[in-house]
């Protein structure tokens, strides 16, 4: 492809990355919760979720999942109970993050946490795969390398990927630094566990009308 392609192509998954959806929220509240490095851990289990889905989209498996409704469904209540979880445990504990003293400091989750959370956030979500299995075919030259085209495709999903999930972590993170009111911060921590159940119950009920 030309190079005005794959400027369209990520700026297309960049674009649809940042509008603020689960994986975004869980790189927030990692950031306004442990800071900006521990935050980039977060970021790269999203990329690597990205990354599956992308690969198993190239790969045709998006195909299978898209034409089989059993599962297809399954994967999907599987991920609207993964984010009620995540939110409603988010929720609960608004006011333990807001006080994080020297111990609770301690407790701060390990870099394998932080990354399989982010992983399994980003693929709690099979539209993704339907996402992918509908756009790369938009891009793809027949002219050129399919196997070169897709392999490059999938490593512009992962880069933008992190990227966006970055972002949002960094800005979790000034939030943090910005040390505004607890009161504020609880709010806000309970907003984000809010929106993490509405998304699992959104992604819920849009199973159900499958």
């Amino acid at each position: 492809m030309d190079l005005h392609y794959w400027i369209v192509f990520v700026a297309t998954v960049v674009g649809v990355s940042l509008i603020p959806g689960p994986s975004t929220f869980i790189a927030f509240a990692h950031g306004a919760s442990f800071g900006a490095a521990r935050a980039m851990l977060t970021a790269t289990g999203n990329m690597g979720a990205s990354l599956a889905q992308a690969t198993a989209a190239s790969a045709g498996l998006g195909l299978v999942v898209t034409s089989s409704a059993s599962l297809f469904l399954a994967i999907k209540y599987a991920g609207a109970l993964y984010l009620i979880f995540v939110g409603y445990q988010m929720w609960r504990s608004a006011a333990q993050r807001v006080s994080l003293d020297a111990d609770a400091r301690e407790k701060t989750p390990s870099s394998w946490r932080l990354m399989s959370g982010g992983f399994m956030v980003a693929a709690s979500n099979p539209k993704a795969i339907a996402f992918f299995t509908a756009l790369f075919p938009q891009f793809l030259s027949p002219a050129g390398n399919s196997t070169g085209q897709l392999v490059t495709m999938v490593v512009l999903v992962g880069v933008s990927a992190f990227s966006v999930a970055a972002f949002y972590g960094l800005l979790g993170a000034w939030v943090r630094g910005m040390e505004l009111s607890k009161a504020f911060m609880r709010r806000l921590y309970k907003t984000t566990g809010g929106l993490f159940v509405a998304s699992g119950l959104g992604l819920a009920a849009t199973a159900q009308s499958r």
